[in-house]
């Protein structure tokens, strides 16, 4: 194993701090839409249009705050 410069940990730093950024605008938008659709499919089926699918983006987006938690732990 070699010694890393200062430059070269600059450059390992800048890359993961933009992967990391871009895990955690995917992981709230997918559980955000994720939420939608199931909450949505659901009221189709039970015929309660507004209230699964405000339960299902609330449950997603909370998902997805304890998966970047989990992501950044």
């Amino acid at each position: 194993m070699t010694p890393q410069s200062p430059e070269d940990r600059q450059d390992d730093d800048r890359h993961g701090s933009s992967t990391s950024a871009e895990t955690v605008a995917f992981l709230l938008l997918g559980g955000v839409v994720t939420g939608l659709g199931v909450g949505a499919g659901i009221d189709w089926v039970v015929k309660t249009f507004p209230l699964f699918t405000v339960i299902g983006v609330f449950a997603g987006f909370a998902l997805a705050l304890y998966a970047i938690y989990l992501e950044t732990k």
